[in-house]
């Protein structure tokens, strides 16, 4: 597989029938998702960060598969804390209210996201739970299966419960 940088956030990569054939495909038989796979293989091959959703456009020929990715940075960082404790605790440390922080309640965590520019508040928080940016359709599956505890305001939302 051949990858090359188009831009700040896109890329051109060239798939063989070798590589391919290496994972059991052939440019006919090749699904998107199969295509989407392959592309998040060679972005790791290639050690570049895949920080955000991917989208693809892929044109399989018999000389191979060119695919065409961008990707969109995230909007929200996302935290999750094994206990309320910590979680208030982690509200105490940050020192301004932030109004879209927003929390839910998922698999047996607490979930806080903010925007993705609150770097400093994103510090304090790693501080007490866990960063959660590497885990793919962390969105959609918050979104379908999570449910909101405190849609906006989320820590001033928790030092009024919790105030130290």
């Amino acid at each position: 597989m051949t990858i090359q940088p188009i831009g700040s956030a896109s890329v051109a990569l060239y798939i063989t029938p070798a590589d391919l054939k290496e994972h059991g495909l052939t440019p006919a038989g090749l699904t998107l998702e199969q295509a989407l796979e392959l592309t998040r293989t060679a972005f790791r091959q290639a050690g570049m960060d895949l920080e955000g959703a991917i989208e693809i456009e892929a044109y399989p020929e018999s000389c191979g598969v060119l695919v065409f990715a961008h990707v969109r940075a995230p909007e929200r960082r996302w935290f999750s804390f094994d206990s309320l404790e910590d979680l208030a605790a982690a509200a105490r440390a940050v020192a301004t209210p932030r109004p879209d922080a927003a929390l839910l309640w998922w698999g047996e965590r607490w979930w806080l996201s903010l925007p993705v520019e609150e770097e400093q508040a994103a510090a304090r928080l790693s501080e007490f739970g866990r960063g959660e940016t590497d885990r793919p359709h962390l969105e959609a599956s918050l979104a379908e299966h999570g449910r909101t505890v405190l849609p906006s305001d989320a820590l001033t939302g928790l030092l009024a419960y919790f105030p130290g």
